[in-house]
């Protein structure tokens, strides 16, 4: 059986500060009302030192990462900083991206309305890279009592069901998927345990839960009771110190086996 994951999640954007544009950690809400972390680089070297597994790294700057030459400087510098496996998202069009980012030092490419807009990309990714580095990112909101994918690049919800969507792209040759509730993001409510149970049960992919995360307890819940083989959370670990060693220690005692980490 494979270790559970407790994954930080780094949502990065392109402001003005001064006479440069730098890129800054900000946390969400309801996959808006930003507020301000800080530094990616200190915000991944702390989450280093207090034992993450892995670490997801999103670019939400309005602008494809190919050819936002900030986002890509902070991924090589994450990169030659960072000893932990690192997922990129956000902004991804192409097959040369895949590349281009895994040649920079990402382990793993996360992709969403890519997906959306031509599925079989899904397919062309897993053959040229390896199914091991296509992460499918599904975010969702509850409309008209349905769990409907959302449409990151278009901001729109579709009309594709969260469960039959994640069949499809698992069955496309997807290697992971990172489920996102937007209703739940940054709320601090708990996260989504029934649909990650679902979805944990019909694919024989790991799934990534986020949105919601407010107590070390909704880790242990998402692990045991979701059947999740990973939990990512942005603002949960952002305004704690030690939050994450702290959140490691109590899912540990609860019974849940982790990543042993050398």
């Amino acid at each position: 059986m494979l270790k559970k994951r407790i994954i930080p999640k780094l949502l990065i954007k392109c402001e003005q500060i001064g006479l440069k544009k730098r890129p800054i950690v900000v946390t969400s809400k309801n996959f808006s009302s930003y507020r301000h972390v800080g530094d990616p680089i200190s915000q991944a070297k702390i989450f280093q030192d207090q034992l993450a597994d892995e670490l997801l790294v999103i670019n939400i700057d309005n602008k494809i990462i190919s050819e936002n030459q900030i986002i890509i400087e902070t991924i090589k510098e994450l990169s030659s900083k960072i000893f932990m496996p690192i997922s990129i998202g956000g902004g991804i069009r192409k097959l040369s991206d895949f590349n281009d980012l895994l040649k920079i030092g990402a382990d793993k490419i996360i992709i969403n309305s890519l997906a959306i807009e031509n599925p079989n990309f899904i397919s062309q990714a897993a053959k040229n890279f390896g199914s091991q580095c296509v992460v499918v990112s599904v975010d969702f909101i509850k409309k008209d009592g349905k769990d409907l994918v959302y449409d990151n690049a278009k901001k729109k919800i579709t009309n594709l069901e969260v469960i039959e969507w994640i069949k499809k792209i698992s069955e496309l040759g997807c290697g992971e998927i990172i489920l996102c509730d937007i209703d739940r993001d940054g709320t601090g409510v708990g996260l989504n345990i029934n649909l990650c149970k679902k979805a944990s049960q019909i694919v024989n992919i790991p799934i990534i839960i986020s949105g919601g995360c407010g107590l070390a307890e909704h880790f242990s819940e998402a692990f045991k009771k979701g059947l999740a083989e990973g939990v990512s959370a942005g603002t949960f670990f952002s305004y704690r110190d030690q939050n994450l060693l702290q959140t490691r220690h109590q899912v540990l005692n609860s019974g849940v086996q982790l990543r042993t980490i050398k």
